[in-house]
């Protein structure tokens, strides 16, 4: 039994966390900073739909992988190829978790937009795992693909509060997703050094036959400039995140710890998630958001300040 949770992956829940973000976003935008307990506790409730759908999605990626997964030097000790579990039974997991996941929209009435989003993660579960799209293969493709699952959970934490005719900005959008995709190309990146053999990776993951080193550096520097870009445009087009703008070199010292980590050399020996454990990218991420929280609760728009750092009227 421990098998198959094993191939549910319920320690890789927490990167449903981004959905707090969607969370403050409709905080901020649209509630006024406003909470309550009722609020408090249909935030809480959000996540574990989408939890369930991302388990689901999470088998369909062990069964249709698992071919691959015997070439990868250590993904082939996982459940299917190592003959631990019995794909059939899989498959009944995988419709139980999308069943009881739509359940628990209606039990806790949850809006359209909400469980619209949620079949968005599910669907987009299915293009990125399932050929003949099987994006998953594709090289620059997949990343965009796999980071569309962070405006989905984006759009989960903000209709879990918010009506349907609400809509949040694109700018946030974008920015949120291009920074899915610094991510997944730097998970992509370590991954790539992680094998260490051109055609073992290229047999493993077919965009790999594509990846160089070098493009995938170019390609994490491209995402990094659209999100802070994305980022710069939300921070100065709304009011109540002027201040903002005050955290941004804090976020750029989270980047630059990101991209650090990164390219040493001991983290190609590393699995891809241990990329986000390095402390100083804890630390930024941790002062960053607590930052970006005393500065949104700011009653006064420092953001007025920052004339000093253009022409001077003398």
């Amino acid at each position: 039994m421990i098998e198959y949770l094993k191939i549910c992956r319920p320690d890789h829940w927490l990167k449903n966390i981004f959905i707090l973000f969607g969370h403050m976003v409709a905080w901020t935008l649209v509630l006024n900073f406003q909470w309550d307990a009722k609020l408090l506790g249909i935030a809480a409730l959000s996540l574990i739909p989408a939890c369930l759908i991302a388990s689901a999605n999470y088998v369909l990626n062990e069964i249709l992988d698992a071919p691959f997964d015997a070439m990868h030097p250590t993904k082939k000790l996982r459940g299917i190829p190592a003959g631990k579990v019995k794909v059939s039974i899989l498959w009944w997991i995988k419709g139980a978790l999308i069943i009881a996941a739509f359940v628990l929209c209606q039990l806790w009435h949850f809006n359209l937009a909400y469980q619209a989003a949620l079949l968005l993660l599910l669907i987009s579960g299915v293009i990125y795992n399932v050929p003949p799209l099987r994006l998953k293969d594709r090289a620059f493709l997949d990343v965009i693909a796999e980071s569309f699952n962070n405006p989905i959970r984006l759009w989960l934490g903000y209709y879990a509060l918010v009506p349907p005719h609400s809509v949040p900005p694109a700018s946030i959008v974008f920015a949120w997703w291009f920074f899915g995709a610094l991510l997944m190309t730097g998970k992509r990146y370590s991954e790539f050094r992680f094998i260490g053999d051109a055609t073992l990776s290229g047999r493993y993951r077919k965009s790999f036959q594509v990846y160089t080193e070098k493009t995938l550096i170019l390609a994490m520097i491209t995402y990094a400039n659209l999100f802070c870009f994305c980022t710069g445009i939300a921070m100065a087009v709304y009011p109540k995140l002027n201040n903002l703008v005050f955290v941004f070199p804090m976020i750029v010292f989270a980047v630059i710890a990101y991209f650090q980590h990164a390219m040493k050399e001991e983290t190609a020996r590393l699995e891809p998630e241990q990329l986000l454990q390095n402390p100083w990218i804890v630390f930024w991420t941790v002062i960053t958001g607590a930052a970006s929280v005393a500065m949104l609760l700011a009653k006064t728009n420092y953001a007025k300040a920052a004339h000093l750092l253009g022409p001077l009227d003398w």
